[in-house]
Protein backbone atom coordinates (compact mmCIF):
# COMPACT_ATOMS: atom_id res chain seq x y z
CA UNK A 1 0.00 0.00 0.00
CA UNK A 2 1.25 3.49 -0.86
CA UNK A 3 -0.88 6.44 0.23
CA UNK A 4 -1.09 9.63 -1.82
CA UNK A 5 -1.74 12.56 0.50
CA UNK A 6 -2.59 16.22 -0.11
CA UNK A 7 0.35 18.57 -0.60
CA UNK A 8 1.19 21.04 2.13
CA UNK A 9 1.65 24.01 2.06
CA UNK A 10 -1.46 24.22 -0.12
CA UNK A 11 -1.36 25.35 -3.75
CA UNK A 12 -4.62 27.30 -3.82
CA UNK A 13 -5.44 29.85 -6.57
CA UNK A 14 -6.25 32.49 -3.98
CA UNK A 15 -2.75 32.13 -2.47
CA UNK A 16 -1.13 32.66 -5.87
CA UNK A 17 -3.40 35.64 -6.49
CA UNK A 18 -2.58 37.25 -3.14
CA UNK A 19 1.16 36.92 -3.78
CA UNK A 20 0.80 38.34 -7.30
CA UNK A 21 -1.19 41.32 -6.03
CA UNK A 22 1.45 42.05 -3.39
CA UNK A 23 4.17 42.09 -6.07
CA UNK A 24 2.13 44.11 -8.58
CA UNK A 25 1.32 46.78 -5.99
CA UNK A 26 4.95 47.18 -4.94
CA UNK A 27 3.97 46.52 -1.34
CA UNK A 28 6.35 43.56 -1.17
CA UNK A 29 9.29 45.98 -0.85
CA UNK A 30 7.93 48.45 1.71
CA UNK A 31 8.79 48.78 5.39
CA UNK A 32 5.32 50.11 6.26
CA UNK A 33 3.46 47.38 4.40
CA UNK A 34 -0.30 47.58 4.00
CA UNK A 35 -0.32 43.83 3.43
CA UNK A 36 1.27 43.13 6.82
CA UNK A 37 -1.14 45.56 8.48
CA UNK A 38 -4.16 43.93 6.81
CA UNK A 39 -3.10 40.40 7.74
CA UNK A 40 -2.34 41.47 11.31
CA UNK A 41 -5.82 42.97 11.54
CA UNK A 42 -7.33 39.76 10.13
CA UNK A 43 -5.54 37.67 12.79
CA UNK A 44 -6.81 40.02 15.51
CA UNK A 45 -10.37 39.65 14.19
CA UNK A 46 -10.04 35.88 13.95
CA UNK A 47 -8.71 35.46 17.50
CA UNK A 48 -10.32 38.37 19.31
CA UNK A 49 -6.86 39.45 20.48
CA UNK A 50 -6.28 43.05 21.48
CA UNK A 51 -2.58 43.34 20.61
CA UNK A 52 -1.11 41.35 17.69
CA UNK A 53 2.32 41.61 16.09
CA UNK A 54 3.62 39.48 13.24
CA UNK A 55 7.27 38.48 13.23
CA UNK A 56 9.82 36.38 11.37
CA UNK A 57 9.25 32.98 13.08
CA UNK A 58 7.57 31.16 15.93
CA UNK A 59 10.96 30.76 17.62
CA UNK A 60 11.48 34.52 17.42
CA UNK A 61 8.01 35.01 18.93
CA UNK A 62 8.97 32.85 21.94
CA UNK A 63 12.21 34.79 22.36
CA UNK A 64 10.31 38.08 22.16
CA UNK A 65 7.91 36.83 24.82
CA UNK A 66 10.82 35.99 27.10
CA UNK A 67 12.36 39.41 26.49
CA UNK A 68 9.03 41.08 27.27
CA UNK A 69 8.96 39.06 30.50
CA UNK A 70 12.31 40.57 31.43
CA UNK A 71 14.21 37.26 31.36
CA UNK A 72 17.96 37.75 31.57
CA UNK A 73 21.10 36.18 33.05
CA UNK A 74 20.36 34.16 36.18
CA UNK A 75 16.59 34.17 35.78
CA UNK A 76 14.68 30.89 35.73
CA UNK A 77 11.95 29.87 33.29
CA UNK A 78 9.77 26.83 33.97
CA UNK A 79 9.03 24.61 30.98
CA UNK A 80 8.17 20.99 30.23
CA UNK A 81 10.95 18.42 29.92
CA UNK A 82 9.35 17.26 26.68
CA UNK A 83 8.57 20.15 24.34
CA UNK A 84 9.84 21.88 21.22
CA UNK A 85 13.61 22.13 21.88
CA UNK A 86 13.81 25.69 20.57
CA UNK A 87 12.00 26.93 23.68
CA UNK A 88 14.81 25.80 25.97
CA UNK A 89 17.37 27.26 23.57
CA UNK A 90 15.57 30.61 23.66
CA UNK A 91 15.75 30.62 27.47
CA UNK A 92 19.47 29.85 27.36
CA UNK A 93 20.11 32.43 24.62
CA UNK A 94 18.99 35.16 27.02
CA UNK A 95 21.15 33.80 29.83
CA UNK A 96 18.23 32.23 31.65
CA UNK A 97 18.15 28.81 33.27
CA UNK A 98 15.47 26.28 32.32
CA UNK A 99 13.52 24.62 35.13
CA UNK A 100 12.16 21.31 33.86
CA UNK A 101 8.89 19.83 35.06
CA UNK A 102 6.99 16.73 33.97
CA UNK A 103 3.90 16.29 31.82
CA UNK A 104 0.38 16.03 33.17
CA UNK A 105 -1.06 12.54 33.57
CA UNK A 106 -2.21 11.06 30.23
CA UNK A 107 -1.25 14.31 28.49
CA UNK A 108 1.65 15.54 26.36
CA UNK A 109 1.42 19.00 28.00
CA UNK A 110 3.08 20.55 31.03
CA UNK A 111 1.85 19.52 34.49
CA UNK A 112 0.39 22.45 36.44
CA UNK A 113 1.06 20.68 39.77
CA UNK A 114 4.72 20.44 38.80
CA UNK A 115 4.81 24.13 37.93
CA UNK A 116 3.50 25.01 41.41
CA UNK A 117 6.16 22.84 43.05
CA UNK A 118 8.99 24.27 40.92
CA UNK A 119 8.71 27.87 42.10
CA UNK A 120 11.68 29.83 43.40
CA UNK A 121 12.66 33.45 43.92
CA UNK A 122 14.50 33.32 40.58
CA UNK A 123 11.55 32.28 38.39
CA UNK A 124 10.46 34.99 35.94
CA UNK A 125 8.27 33.08 33.47
CA UNK A 126 6.58 29.83 32.48
CA UNK A 127 6.33 28.44 28.93
CA UNK A 128 3.29 26.21 28.40
CA UNK A 129 2.75 24.54 25.03
CA UNK A 130 -0.45 23.11 23.58
CA UNK A 131 0.68 19.96 21.75
CA UNK A 132 -0.90 17.41 19.39
CA UNK A 133 -4.34 18.98 19.70
CA UNK A 134 -4.26 18.80 23.51
CA UNK A 135 -4.61 22.07 25.44
CA UNK A 136 -2.37 22.65 28.42
CA UNK A 137 -4.20 23.53 31.65
CA UNK A 138 -3.74 27.13 30.62
CA UNK A 139 -6.41 28.76 32.80
CA UNK A 140 -4.97 27.22 35.97
CA UNK A 141 -1.43 28.02 34.84
CA UNK A 142 -2.43 31.65 34.29
CA UNK A 143 -3.84 31.76 37.83
CA UNK A 144 -0.62 30.30 39.26
CA UNK A 145 1.48 32.84 37.36
CA UNK A 146 -0.75 35.75 38.38
CA UNK A 147 -0.47 34.74 42.04
CA UNK A 148 3.33 34.57 41.89
CA UNK A 149 4.07 37.48 39.58
CA UNK A 150 5.36 35.28 36.75
CA UNK A 151 4.74 35.84 33.04
CA UNK A 152 2.93 32.99 31.28
CA UNK A 153 4.04 32.44 27.69
CA UNK A 154 1.37 30.40 25.92
CA UNK A 155 2.93 28.45 23.04
CA UNK A 156 0.12 27.83 20.55
CA UNK A 157 2.49 27.23 17.62
CA UNK A 158 0.88 23.87 16.79
CA UNK A 159 -2.76 24.79 17.28
CA UNK A 160 -3.73 27.92 15.33
CA UNK A 161 -7.52 28.13 15.42
CA UNK A 162 -8.04 25.96 18.51
CA UNK A 163 -10.34 27.38 21.16
CA UNK A 164 -10.31 26.80 24.92
CA UNK A 165 -13.51 27.67 26.76
CA UNK A 166 -14.47 29.87 23.83
CA UNK A 167 -11.14 31.74 23.70
CA UNK A 168 -8.56 31.41 20.95
CA UNK A 169 -5.41 29.52 21.92
CA UNK A 170 -2.63 32.06 22.30
CA UNK A 171 -4.84 34.75 23.83
CA UNK A 172 -5.05 33.42 27.40
CA UNK A 173 -1.47 33.68 28.69
CA UNK A 174 0.19 37.05 29.30
CA UNK A 175 1.97 36.39 25.99
CA UNK A 176 0.87 33.99 23.26
CA UNK A 177 2.66 32.79 20.14
CA UNK A 178 1.84 31.13 16.84
CA UNK A 179 4.25 29.63 14.32
CA UNK A 180 3.68 30.14 10.60
CA UNK A 181 6.51 27.82 9.50
CA UNK A 182 6.50 25.76 6.34
CA UNK A 183 4.60 22.73 7.67
CA UNK A 184 2.25 24.45 10.13
CA UNK A 185 -1.54 24.79 9.89
CA UNK A 186 -0.98 28.33 8.61
CA UNK A 187 2.12 28.49 6.44
CA UNK A 188 4.18 31.22 4.82
CA UNK A 189 7.55 29.44 4.86
CA UNK A 190 8.81 31.32 7.91
CA UNK A 191 6.79 33.56 10.18
CA UNK A 192 5.26 33.97 13.59
CA UNK A 193 2.66 35.85 15.58
CA UNK A 194 2.97 37.26 19.09
CA UNK A 195 -0.08 38.18 21.16
CA UNK A 196 0.46 40.61 24.05
CA UNK A 197 -2.59 39.95 26.19
CA UNK A 198 -2.18 42.63 28.82
CA UNK A 199 -1.15 46.28 28.64
CA UNK A 200 2.08 45.85 30.61
CA UNK A 201 3.34 43.09 28.32
CA UNK A 202 2.42 45.08 25.21
CA UNK A 203 4.30 48.10 26.56
CA UNK A 204 7.41 45.98 27.23
CA UNK A 205 7.24 44.34 23.82
CA UNK A 206 7.17 47.51 21.72
CA UNK A 207 10.73 48.76 22.46
CA UNK A 208 12.12 45.25 21.98
CA UNK A 209 10.69 45.01 18.46
CA UNK A 210 10.76 48.62 17.25
CA UNK A 211 14.36 49.92 16.87
CA UNK A 212 12.86 52.17 15.37
CA UNK A 213 11.79 49.94 12.46
CA UNK A 214 10.56 46.41 13.19
CA UNK A 215 13.69 44.39 13.97
CA UNK A 216 11.83 41.06 13.81
CA UNK A 217 9.46 41.86 10.95
CA UNK A 218 7.73 39.46 8.59
CA UNK A 219 7.99 39.84 4.81
CA UNK A 220 4.94 41.42 3.13
CA UNK A 221 4.93 38.51 0.66
CA UNK A 222 4.73 36.06 3.54
CA UNK A 223 1.88 38.03 5.09
CA UNK A 224 0.07 38.11 1.74
CA UNK A 225 -0.15 34.33 1.38
CA UNK A 226 -1.51 33.96 4.93
CA UNK A 227 -4.62 36.07 4.43
CA UNK A 228 -6.49 33.55 2.22
CA UNK A 229 -5.43 30.68 4.50
CA UNK A 230 -7.03 32.42 7.48
CA UNK A 231 -10.29 32.49 5.54
CA UNK A 232 -10.23 28.69 5.34
CA UNK A 233 -8.53 27.77 8.62
CA UNK A 234 -11.74 26.78 10.41
CA UNK A 235 -12.77 24.59 7.46
CA UNK A 236 -9.37 22.89 7.31
CA UNK A 237 -9.25 22.38 11.08
CA UNK A 238 -12.68 20.74 10.98
CA UNK A 239 -11.51 18.35 8.28
CA UNK A 240 -8.38 17.41 10.22
CA UNK A 241 -10.35 17.02 13.42
CA UNK A 242 -12.91 14.71 11.79
CA UNK A 243 -10.13 12.43 10.54
CA UNK A 244 -8.43 12.43 13.95
CA UNK A 245 -11.69 11.56 15.70
CA UNK A 246 -12.32 8.65 13.33
CA UNK A 247 -8.82 7.29 13.97
CA UNK A 248 -9.19 7.75 17.72
CA UNK A 249 -12.58 6.06 17.93
CA UNK A 250 -12.34 3.35 15.27
CA UNK A 251 -8.67 2.32 15.11
CA UNK A 252 -6.76 2.96 18.33
CA UNK A 253 -9.15 1.33 20.85
CA UNK A 254 -8.51 -2.01 19.12
CA UNK A 255 -4.69 -1.88 19.13
CA UNK A 256 -2.92 -3.63 22.00
CA UNK A 257 -0.01 -1.74 23.55
CA UNK A 258 -0.82 1.51 21.73
CA UNK A 259 -2.10 4.59 23.60
CA UNK A 260 -3.69 7.66 22.01
CA UNK A 261 -2.14 10.93 23.27
CA UNK A 262 -3.95 13.55 21.20
CA UNK A 263 -6.95 15.82 21.60
CA UNK A 264 -10.38 14.63 22.68
CA UNK A 265 -12.28 17.84 21.88
CA UNK A 266 -14.19 19.15 18.86
CA UNK A 267 -12.43 22.52 19.30
CA UNK A 268 -8.96 21.00 18.85
CA UNK A 269 -6.59 21.87 16.03
CA UNK A 270 -4.27 19.10 14.90
CA UNK A 271 -0.83 19.82 13.49
CA UNK A 272 0.12 16.28 14.45
CA UNK A 273 -1.65 13.50 16.30
CA UNK A 274 0.34 11.48 18.79
CA UNK A 275 0.33 7.99 20.26
CA UNK A 276 2.73 5.73 22.10
CA UNK A 277 3.95 2.27 21.18
CA UNK A 278 5.50 -0.34 23.45
CA UNK A 279 9.19 0.58 23.21
CA UNK A 280 11.75 2.70 21.40
CA UNK A 281 12.65 -0.29 19.21
CA UNK A 282 9.01 -0.72 18.23
CA UNK A 283 8.88 2.97 17.37
CA UNK A 284 11.82 2.62 14.99
CA UNK A 285 10.14 -0.33 13.28
CA UNK A 286 6.84 1.50 12.86
CA UNK A 287 8.45 4.66 11.47
CA UNK A 288 10.58 2.72 8.97
CA UNK A 289 7.57 0.74 7.76
CA UNK A 290 5.47 3.90 7.49
CA UNK A 291 8.07 5.59 5.31
CA UNK A 292 7.84 2.76 2.80
CA UNK A 293 4.07 3.26 2.67
CA UNK A 294 4.21 7.02 2.18
CA UNK A 295 2.70 7.62 5.61
CA UNK A 296 4.15 10.71 7.38
CA UNK A 297 4.96 9.22 10.79
CA UNK A 298 7.88 10.35 12.91
CA UNK A 299 9.28 10.37 16.42
CA UNK A 300 7.99 12.87 18.96
CA UNK A 301 10.19 15.41 20.70
CA UNK A 302 13.28 14.16 22.53
CA UNK A 303 12.95 14.30 26.30
CA UNK A 304 15.32 16.51 28.27
CA UNK A 305 14.83 14.40 31.40
CA UNK A 306 18.48 13.31 31.44
CA UNK A 307 19.92 16.75 30.72
CA UNK A 308 22.83 17.68 32.98
CA UNK A 309 21.80 19.51 36.18
CA UNK A 310 24.54 22.01 35.34
CA UNK A 311 22.34 23.14 32.45
CA UNK A 312 18.96 23.19 34.18
CA UNK A 313 17.11 22.68 37.46
CA UNK A 314 14.95 19.55 37.83
CA UNK A 315 12.88 19.87 41.02
CA UNK A 316 10.36 17.08 40.27
CA UNK A 317 10.32 13.59 38.78
CA UNK A 318 10.35 13.57 34.97
CA UNK A 319 9.21 9.98 34.44
CA UNK A 320 6.36 10.72 32.01
CA UNK A 321 8.54 12.99 29.91
CA UNK A 322 11.21 10.33 29.71
CA UNK A 323 8.71 7.62 28.71
CA UNK A 324 7.10 9.71 25.98
CA UNK A 325 10.52 10.75 24.71
CA UNK A 326 11.24 7.08 24.02
CA UNK A 327 7.86 5.88 22.77
CA UNK A 328 5.88 8.76 21.25
CA UNK A 329 4.99 8.58 17.55
CA UNK A 330 3.43 11.49 15.65
CA UNK A 331 1.34 11.53 12.47
CA UNK A 332 1.56 14.71 10.39
CA UNK A 333 -1.58 16.67 9.56
CA UNK A 334 -1.13 16.00 5.83
CA UNK A 335 -2.54 12.55 6.56
CA UNK A 336 -5.48 14.12 8.38
CA UNK A 337 -6.22 16.18 5.26
CA UNK A 338 -6.93 13.03 3.23
CA UNK A 339 -10.22 13.07 1.32
CA UNK A 340 -13.05 11.93 3.62
CA UNK A 341 -13.95 9.04 1.32
CA UNK A 342 -10.36 7.73 1.68
CA UNK A 343 -10.19 7.78 5.48
CA UNK A 344 -10.77 4.02 5.52
CA UNK A 345 -7.51 3.61 3.54
CA UNK A 346 -5.64 5.66 6.12
CA UNK A 347 -7.16 3.65 8.96
CA UNK A 348 -6.22 0.37 7.26
CA UNK A 349 -2.64 1.56 6.76
CA UNK A 350 -2.27 2.48 10.43
CA UNK A 351 -3.78 -0.82 11.56
CA UNK A 352 -1.34 -2.75 9.37
CA UNK A 353 1.58 -0.93 10.99
CA UNK A 354 0.49 -1.32 14.60
CA UNK A 355 -1.23 -4.70 14.86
Amino acid sequence: MNLTLPAWPPDWPEIRSAAAQCVASGDWGRYASKTVAQTTKRIAEFTGAGSVRMCCSGSAAVELGLRAAGVGPGDEVITAALDYPGNVRAIELLGGRPVLVDLADQSPCIDADGVEKAGSDSVKAVIASHLFGVPADIVRLKSICDDRGWVLIEDACQVAGMTIDGRSAGTIGHVGVWSLGGSKLLSCGSGGVIFANDDRTAARLAPVMDRPSDAFGISPLAAAVLHPQLDRLAEMNTRRSQTAVELRDQVFPHLAGVTWYSGQRDESAFYKVAFTVGSDQERLRVIDAAEAMGLPLGAGFRSLARTSPRRCRKPVSLDRSEMLGQRLVVLDHRALMIDPERRDELAAAIRSLLQ
